[in-house]
């Protein structure tokens, strides 16, 4: 959770998502919301759609050629995979597709024995470079409150500032059903 004087308005979006589906059962109830007339009614049309999607996607596949680009659709991606970008901008999640399609597609289908070999090494090496860049960036400039201004952490201009916003809310507006509906 955030702080409400927090000089960056850093927030973890997971934990609040999480603690937001939790208020909301807690105190409208699942009949409330996804209910006759509730509010996410037509999100439980997911459930058939869900399970019936794989088997068309199966059978369609198994009719087409192998080498056709729908062979290469797998419904777990595509339904399920864009779910842990949800509460982030898309920013943050773009910079792995390249190099995870250059992993799995490219290096993967012409050289498969160096792909077996140093995949799993070069992932975990990734990973333990961000860690390691996190502790000298927290101890460098975080750590000794050093200050780098520049318009990428500048809360007060950009897009944070409400200068992009798409929607607005007036005073005494909100985004949610009416009270009493």
């Amino acid at each position: 959770m955030g702080q409400p004087n927090q000089p960056d308005r850093f927030t973890c979006p997971g934990v609040n998502a999480y603690f937001t589906a939790a208020v909301l059962f807690g105190s409208l109830g699942a009949r409330k919301m996804f209910g006759a007339n509730g509010t996410y009614m037509t999100l439980l049309y997911a459930f058939p759609i869900g399970l019936g999607l794989p088997f068309v996607l199966q059978f369609i596949q198994k009719r087409l050629p192998r080498n056709h680009w729908f062979s290469e659709v797998y419904p777990v991606m595509f339904l399920a995979g864009g779910m842990h970008w949800s509460p982030y901008n898309i920013a943050y999640m773009w910079p792995s597709v390249l190099p995870a399609y250059l992993s799995m597609k490219y290096v993967h289908t012409r050289y498969l024995a160096f792909w077996a070999k140093y995949n799993y090494v070069l992932s975990a090496a990734l990973s333990t470079a961000i860690a390691i860049a996190d502790v000298i960036i927290f101890f460098a400039i975080s750590y000794n409150s050093v200050k780098l201004p520049w318009w990428g952490n500048d809360s007060e201009s950009g897009c944070e500032a409400s200068y992009c916003t798409r929607l607005k809310v007036h005073k005494g507006e909100y985004f949610s059903p009416r009270i009493g509906a």
